[in-house]
């Protein structure tokens, strides 16, 4: 996260992403930070929803409106291209949000929200296409405005794609949508939240072991974090992991994509050294997990 959202059409705040969806489009970013309820989390003007995973962010999407293919996407520039004929695990989740606001309904359910892969970037002026093409889709219409429901699947990469994609890529005539609660309201619109977007040549990662992985840092983690310090980062090499004092711990590595790369086990020590010559250069995320009330930190690394 850059800085905080104040207001709708912010998800360029939100790291990385932007806006994939026309000039008239507006994605919201939601955050827990935000001073006002407008995109506030739990409470904002639209709806009230705690995020997936307690993490303080999620992004809302309109899949579909009574306006002809209608549709908002937001989309991000992968780490590193996929690898042509390694298989992907992909998984995301998402909710039904917003009410009547008094101008349009939201509570317009659909189908086909999902996560595209793609060569190029796009952008308001070239927006993503609508072509009925998808990598993970939804296909029953998801009408829950309570629990966060995962959306997962599986491919075989056969294009070198460096961008994702999210949003409703399918046309109205192949977009199955329903109303609750209102049989003749009007300005009709389906809204969806996404949280937890994940793309990892581990299965275990997106099928759930994503829920393992700490984003806020508590306050006895923050204890740990404060004891530990890793160097030299960036490195071409080793890098060090230093404690305080002895602990038992867990070390483990994942790549760019979320695929566990090393684990190691000390007992009893202070110091221990990590050999990354062997995995090209990239960034890396060291998960450290003490013995000790079970703390967690996080912290990347950066191979030369």
């Amino acid at each position: 996260m850059s800085s905080c959202p104040t207001t709708w059409d912010e998800v360029n705040l939100s790291t990385g992403w932007s806006k994939y969806s026309n000039t008239t489009s507006t994605p919201d970013y939601y955050n827990s930070c935000a001073a006002s309820n407008t995109v506030g989390i739990p409470q904002s003007y639209l709806l009230y929803q705690k995020d997936h995973r307690n993490c303080g962010a999620y992004i809302g999407l309109v899949t579909w409106t009574a306006n002809p293919n209608e549709r908002e996407h937001i989309g991000i520039q992968l780490i590193q291209p996929l690898v042509i004929g390694q298989k992907y695990y992909l998984s995301f989740y998402t909710v039904m949000g917003g009410t009547d606001d008094g101008t349009f309904y939201y509570e317009s359910p659909s189908n086909n929200i999902g996560m595209r892969l793609s060569t190029v970037a796009y952008n308001p002026t070239n927006p993503a296409p609508i072509d009925n093409v998808t990598h993970l889709r939804s296909i029953p219409v998801i009408t829950d405005t309570a629990n966060w429901v995962r959306i997962s699947g599986s491919i075989v990469a056969d294009s070198a794609y460096s961008y994702l994609i999210l949003g409703n890529f399918y046309d109205d005539a192949n977009t199955d949508t329903t109303t609750l609660n209102c049989g003749s309201c009007q300005n009709l619109v389906s809204y969806y939240l996404i949280d937890d977007v994940c793309l990892s040549t581990d299965s275990t990662l997106c099928n759930g072991g994503i829920d393992l992985l700490p984003c806020n840092v508590s306050v006895e983690e923050n204890e740990l974090n404060n004891q530990v310090n890793i160097f030299p980062n960036p490195t071409n090499d080793f890098v060090t992991v230093s404690f305080k004092n002895n602990q038992n711990a867990q070390l483990i590595l994942f790549d760019a994509l979320g695929k566990m790369v090393l684990r190691e086990e000390i007992i009893n020590e202070s110091v221990t050294k990590i050999n990354l010559t062997s995995l090209p250069k990239g960034y890396y995320i060291l998960k450290v997990k003490s013995d000790y009330n079970k703390q967690i930190i996080i912290k990347q690394i950066v191979k030369l």
